[in-house]
């Protein structure tokens, strides 16, 4: 108890000091602030960009995909990217593509992008998947969904608001057989459906008189996805179809490549700036403790002559600092995971690359670091100062 009422008195004679210079004290707790709110919105972002890059990876699927002439990179951006585009070539490439040596499979997708308009619960990618053939889309889903998606029920993305498991599309609800995970690409904003199904929404399209931005029919292909049998000669497989007309290569490793060379240069980017203010907070710290310390030497001279031991004021200054730091911490943390939940929509719009929320357990990790770095940081900086005015001081 007897120890107890010390620190209580103690903390209360900090709380005065604190008080009584009260624009420092609001300048070294807002240094603190602002470090754990970066590191928390950074490290956060990262995860997700990390995430999202993984997934996007996992969810290609094929080892190339085939698109007309000039729409490579828009393909690619549908990958790696929330873009959505839309593009068409003749279905009688498909013939072509799996004439070419160590092709295994060959998948026609057509893309369908609706207006921002009225036409649908949302302004979604209408993406049609070859059944028969299809071994990008499917893999993801519930084997019990697939014969649903042949009857005309939809698949939708994680970002595609389903209401009492229909989508409404030009005036005609659907059912929604599944929802798939989030991706972090432009795939969690689209819907998936059987191609067979494209004529009927085509029809309720011209019927409602409005909805989508291109007319398409049976024999629009946008993509094809490719399945190479040995995956050792994927770049003799690229050679082969190259010999086909007006027709552009997308491979699975090109697309790692960009994604994760993206990854690492926004990696190294966010670790510079982190780097760079943890350094410019040590230095303002290890400053402004060394000033407002040094000016106390008089304050120290009079509690040793009323003695009071320079071990008691050295815990009375280390408090005082540790209680500087604390809030701004505190507050930082708190307030950088709260601003990262409410933008997190804004964040992943502003990453140029596939983006998804961190796990809960990193989530945690990362506030819980972030917090104690930044509350550890003061008194640490203020250790040198301390122990050069208090040079008895037996706490380190």
């Amino acid at each position: 108890m007897g120890t107890l009422q010390r620190f209580d008195k103690l903390d209360k004679l900090v709380f005065k000091s604190i008080s009584s210079k009260l624009y420092r004290s609001i300048g070294l707790i807002l240094i603190g602030l602002v470090l754990s709110f970066a590191m928390v919105i950074i490290s956060l972002t990262a995860f997700g960009m990390a995430h999202g890059s993984q997934n996007a990876a996992q969810r290609m699927g094929a080892d190339i995909i085939v698109t007309p002439k000039g729409h490579g990179d828009d393909m690619e951006g549908i990958l790696l990217t929330t873009k959505k585009s839309f593009f068409y070539m003749d279905r009688s490439v498909i013939d072509g593509i799996r004439e070419v040596e160590g092709v295994e499979t060959a998948s026609p997708q057509t893309f369908l992008m609706t207006l921002e308009s009225s036409c649908c619960d949302q302004p979604v990618q209408i993406i049609g998947i070859d059944m028969d053939s299809d071994f990008v889309v499917t893999p993801w889903i519930d084997k019990k969904y697939i014969r649903s998606l042949e009857e005309g029920a939809l698949i939708a993305g994680s970002k595609v608001n389903v209401t009492s498991g229909t989508f409404k599309m030009f005036g005609k609800e659907y059912p929604v057989a599944a929802t798939l995970d989030e991706s972090g690409s432009s795939m969690d904003a689209t819907v998936f459906v059987s191609r067979n199904l494209i004529g009927e929404i085509m029809e309720n399209a011209q019927n409602a008189g409005q909805g989508v931005i291109a007319e398409v029919n049976s024999k629009d292909v946008s993509a094809v996805c490719v399945k190479v049998a040995d995956k050792d000669k994927v770049s003799r497989v690229v050679a082969g179809l190259s010999r086909i007309d007006d027709v552009d290569i997308v491979t699975a490793e090109s697309v790692s490549s960009k994604l994760f060379s993206g990854l690492k240069d926004t990696y190294i980017v966010y670790a510079v700036v982190i780097v760079l203010m943890v350094i410019i907070s040590i230095f303002l710290l290890f400053i402004i403790h060394y000033i407002t310390l040094n000016d106390r030497k008089k304050e120290v001279e009079i509690l040793r002559t009323i003695g009071i031991s320079r071990k008691k004021i050295a815990e009375f200054l280390m408090r005082e600092v540790w209680w500087t730091a604390f809030p701004g911490a505190l507050i930082g943390t708190a307030f950088g995971f709260l601003s990262f939940v409410v933008m997190l929509q804004l964040i992943e719009a502003a990453t140029k690359i596939p983006f998804t929320a961190p796990y809960i357990g990193e989530e945690v990790a990362v506030v819980a670091v972030s917090f104690l770095l930044t509350t550890v940081l003061g008194p640490l900086c203020a250790l040198f100062s301390i122990k050069k005015l208090c040079p008895e001081n037996v706490y380190l």
